[in-house]
């Protein structure tokens, strides 16, 4: 497999970083945090460069999600375009807007959600957790009917009861659905098929968010360590400093390498190892929190102040490392091993070692 990314890759990439550090210093991401808001004027320029673009590869999306947990600006591009964007392509509706997957936290077949058939069309009833809705216009909701999986559109209205999390800039809640009015978009059998594919392409997002966030966090430590000076030497010259950074860095890297893997075998016609969206997760969430950790020991007193930046993107990788769509896909590792003979002996001891 390749995984060398094309000249226009590396374009889009750049033009990435380029626009997300105009729009999205440290400074714009403390301020939207502190005041739990999200970057709502920047939406339509992301969608006017073409980020909800439905012929963007599987790959080019990794790049974006990349270079978004690299900024971490807060908008709803994961829960669009990771989650609800493929239902709507499947229905053959076009994207009304910011939206979001109403789906089981834990990843179940079974959806918590109902739907019945009734004289005046759908209607859903039930409770959902661990939404994250933002300001979604509309949201997709798996919900069973008939003993099958449906996915339904349901236009933005039952209250979102946001709860308390490591990480203000990404609020997870609850959402009550009382008899309210869906449409169809997908409905069984071909559901059930979509929805694990979904799963399988948001997580995928998630690990390459997780690298950007490694990323950054790598990048405030080594910036430091160049400049911080003890006993007449820049601390990073120092072994301890040193080894440490460069440990980071292999983690960072090996973890690139697996999401890139993994968001080429979404392009893929056989869709590709049956594990490599979990072994990208597992490398990411592990890169993004001993990058960040490794920031905030470099970075000594300093580092774990509130106003110096690093604590925001160690909030988002404590996020990542215990979100259910992660932890969902580690979990798929287990049955990729017997089926297909497994990744790598590394990854299969830590897959055991995170579900024991």
């Amino acid at each position: 497999m390749d995984l060398t990314l094309t000249r226009d890759q590396l374009d889009l990439r750049e033009a990435a970083r380029r626009f997300l550090g105009a729009v999205c210093p440290p400074a714009t991401v403390a301020e939207l945090a502190d005041r739990r808001e999200w970057a709502s004027g920047t939406w339509p320029e992301l969608i006017r460069q073409g980020w909800a673009d439905p012929d963007l590869s599987a790959v080019e999306l990794a790049l974006l999600a990349g270079e978004l947990g690299y900024a971490l600006l807060p908008v709803p591009w994961w829960t669009t375009v990771g989650l609800a964007l493929p239902v709507y392509q499947a229905a053959g509706e076009p994207l009304p807007g910011p939206a979001t997957l109403v789906d089981r936290p834990d990843g179940s077949d079974t959806p918590l959600l109902a739907a019945r058939r009734g004289a005046a069309g759908w209607r859903i009833d039930g409770v959902a957790s661990a939404v994250d809705a933002g300001p979604a216009a509309e949201f997709v909701v798996a919900a069973s009917t008939d003993g099958e999986v449906g996915l339904f559109a349901v236009p933005a209205g039952p209250v979102h009861v946001p709860t308390e999390g490591i990480d203000p800039l990404r609020v997870l809640g609850s959402l009550t659905f009382d008899s309210v009015p869906a449409r169809l978009l997908v409905g069984p059998p071909n559901a059930a098929g979509l929805l694990a594919r979904v799963r399988d392409r948001a997580a995928m997002l998630l690990a390459a968010e997780a690298v950007g966030v490694a990323e950054r966090a790598l990048g405030f430590a080594v910036e430091h360590a160049k400049l911080r000076a003890q006993f007449g030497r820049p601390i990073g010259s120092y072994q301890a400093v040193s080894h440490l950074l460069a440990e980071c860095y292999a983690e960072v890297e090996l973890a690139r390498s697996l999401v890139w893997r993994a968001a080429a075998a979404h392009d893929g016609p056989a869709g590709g190892p049956a594990d490599a969206t979990a072994s990208a997760v597992l490398a990411g969430r592990r890169a993004a929190v001993q990058s960040c950790e490794a920031a905030v020991q470099v970075c000594g007193g300093m580092g774990v102040t509130w106003d110096f930046p690093v604590h925001r993107w160690y909030r988002r990788a404590l996020w990542l490392d215990g979100s259910t769509e992660t932890l969902a896909a580690i979990a798929d590792v287990v049955f990729a091993v017997g089926e297909s003979g497994g990744p790598p002996g590394r990854v299969v001891r830590e897959v055991r070692r995170e579900l024991s």
